[in-house]
């Protein structure tokens, strides 16, 4: 599948370092873009892909709202179906890359929210894709927690969770954070005094962290 997606490619010809953002439930592919000036930088490419599924009467200002998940009559996502996008986007960054002028060995995931939750079966079922993952305000699914590269231990983790969040509550992310630390993951793992969003010290170590990721080889200039 070819996503609808927005792109941010910085200065020079390439390959470029380059993050791949995963937007949450009710959300559009141009949600985080605006993020990439402020990150490592503006140093990185950043690809969004925007999830398939419209929902119906809502919107965004500048446009409609999606989701990733097809939906059965209890509102749930169907069954196989984390898998299902999962498999498609990661055919899809397969396509981007070369599409984009990527450095495949500096390649990095984030995930927001719903998009976390893929995020989380993308890092943990593919650890060699990525230099590292961050999650930010989501949840580990027990789908991707059953699903486990034997190397998953070996990527570093960014997990991001606001203590006042409404939506996606702290003790889903701590849980997520103690299954994390039981796997033995390379896990950092941060709260802060936020709702369900990307605050002001958030964003400035997502920034840092990222950098670390994927510039420290010095290959950056």
């Amino acid at each position: 599948m070819d996503f609808v997606h927005a792109v941010w490619t910085p200065a020079g010809s390439g390959p470029h370092p380059t993050l791949v953002a995963l937007h949450g439930h009710g959300a559009h592919c141009q949600d985080l873009a605006p993020l990439a000036p402020m990150l490592a930088e503006g140093k990185l490419q950043v690809i969004c892909p925007q999830a398939e599924f419209r929902l119906e009467g809502a919107g965004y200002s500048y446009g409609p709202m999606f989701t990733w998940m097809q939906r059965g009559p209890n509102d749930r996502p169907l069954d196989g179906e984390l898998e299902r996008v999962a498999a498609a986007l990661s055919a899809f960054i397969d396509s981007a890359s070369e599409r984009y002028n990527v450095d495949t060995e500096r390649v990095a995931l984030l995930g927001f929210s719903q998009g976390g939750s893929l995020a989380y079966r993308l890092a943990l079922s593919e650890p060699h894709r990525w230099r590292g993952a961050a999650m930010l305000s989501t949840w580990l699914s027990d789908e991707a927690a059953d699903d486990v590269h034997i190397n998953a231990p070996d990527l570093p983790l960014l997990v991001q969770h606001g203590t006042n969040d409404p939506l996606v509550e702290i003790d889903r992310g701590r849980n997520s954070r103690d299954r994390l630390q039981a796997m033995r993951m390379n896990l950092d793992y941060r709260e802060y005094p936020m709702q369900h969003e990307i605050g002001r010290q958030s964003m400035h170590d997502l920034s840092a962290w990222l950098a670390e990721c994927l510039l420290r080889d010095g290959s950056d200039s």
